[in-house]
């Protein structure tokens, strides 16, 4: 079976130059150390030039990854392998502005068939993990105290994924956890209207418009749909600049 991609959504109050500039030039101040490294105590990790390296205290040093391509302020991607020394899958990070002060941030890490037999081990454990990292890289980068104001419009878009099986997406017992969720944005009245591709089998488009103090919450809970984390729906977030509500 092949695994999808994770991906991650976060919205923070900085331009994309701002939250690139954290990302890259001060992946030191907000990585979690601590608790995601190679080494244990006193330990460094920055870009230098092509590379993303960690370093200890007595000058061990491990390369975390290579960058592919950059593309600031819109994003980058780079190999990934931390504690490895051969690649193993890649991770890309894109900073999409949302309006003068606001960005999403969206992580995409593929490559699990490199993992072999120990993918979704792996996978698993990253899922969990990019969360956290990336909510330290989102305190690190907000961009003032005051919060975001205003309404943000996305696009959810599912595609049906590895568990969806010769029964397809709506049969499955999973799509109604699905219907669940979808249920619960209605109830908040952030939903704007939901439904399934008719050219596309399995795939659909759900529409919301949350306030933006709540717009990574909102797309946390997206990612957190029992269908989605269930892989039973593989799904993209992308803002939407909606010129006549």
């Amino acid at each position: 079976m092949t695994l999808p991609p994770i991906r991650r959504h976060l919205v923070i109050r900085a331009t994309p130059e701002h939250a690139y500039r954290v990302f890259t030039e001060g992946i030191g101040t907000w990585w979690p150390l601590a608790r995601f490294s190679v080494y244990e105590h006193h330990n460094t990790v920055a870009f230098e030039d092509d590379a993303i390296v960690e370093r200890s205290a007595d000058g061990a040093s491990s390369v975390w990854g290579r960058v592919l391509a950059a593309d600031p302020p819109r994003g980058l991607r780079f190999t990934w392998h931390p504690g490895h020394d051969t690649e193993r899958g890649e991770v890309e990070v894109t900073f999409t502005p949302l309006d003068e002060s606001q960005t999403l941030v969206t992580l995409v890490h593929s490559g699990w068939e490199t993992y072999a037999d120990a993918a979704a081990e792996a996978r698993q454990e990253y899922r969990n993990g990019w969360p956290a990292v990336l909510a330290g890289f989102g305190a690190t980068a907000a961009d003032g105290d005051a919060p975001p104001d205003g309404l943000l419009w996305f696009v959810l878009s599912h595609t049906a994924g590895p568990a969806a099986g010769p029964e397809g997406v709506f049969a499955h017992p999973l799509f109604a956890e699905h219907r669940g969720f979808l249920a619960s944005l209605a109830s908040d009245g952030v939903l704007v209207g939901a439904g399934p591709l008719p050219d596309e089998p399995g795939a659909g488009q759900t529409v919301i418009r949350v306030p933006a103090e709540a717009a990574s919450d909102y797309l946390a809970r997206a990612e957190a749909d029992p269908s989605v984390v269930g892989e039973l729906l593989v799904l993209r977030a992308r803002p939407w600049n909606v010129l006549l509500p």
